[in-house]
């Protein structure tokens, strides 16, 4: 995630940003433990694992991310749209995230809006990053009615 981050964001981002947003070590058992509890989905292109995204039941994408040498390849669109039909079955109507300047561009393409810019704290650093959602329109109907397709 290191290389991606720097490689990735580097043009949106400064070195003492983006070393606060990865830094260099991190405890493993940490790590370990929140990618078990966020139960990714993952991307494998030939055996490696080229991205992995997630979906939590209320909507959240907390995590996102593509791997540098593979970018422009559809494994972002692939993830996003993995994510979007789980999240129909599961008849989620409202998705959101907290998403990096680099990233924005890639979740506007699917709909999602920014509803505010933000000023975060990482390890001392502040970075901008935005937080977007997405309604889905067929099942956003009001509480009790139906939703009607024209």
């Amino acid at each position: 995630m290191v290389g991606r981050t720097f490689t990735i964001n580097k043009s949106d981002y400064s070195t003492p940003q983006l070393k606060a947003w990865a830094p260099d070590s991190m405890d493993m058992f940490i790590w370990n433990k929140r990618m078990t509890d966020i139960e990714p989905y993952i991307a494998e292109l030939n055996g490696e694992i080229v991205g992995y995204a997630d979906l939590q039941n209320d909507g959240l994408i907390d995590h996102f991310f593509c791997h540098q040498a593979h970018q422009r390849e559809g494994i972002g669109r692939a993830l996003m749209t993995h994510i979007l039909a789980q999240g129909k079955q599961q008849k989620i109507k409202h998705y959101f995230a907290q998403v990096s300047i680099t990233a924005k561009p890639f979740f506007e393409h699917f709909g999602f809006k920014v509803v505010k810019q933000q000023l975060v704290e990482v390890r001392d650093q502040e970075l901008i990053n935005y937080h977007m959602e997405k309604y889905d329109e067929q099942l956003r109907g009001l509480p009790g009615r139906k939703a009607v397709l024209l």
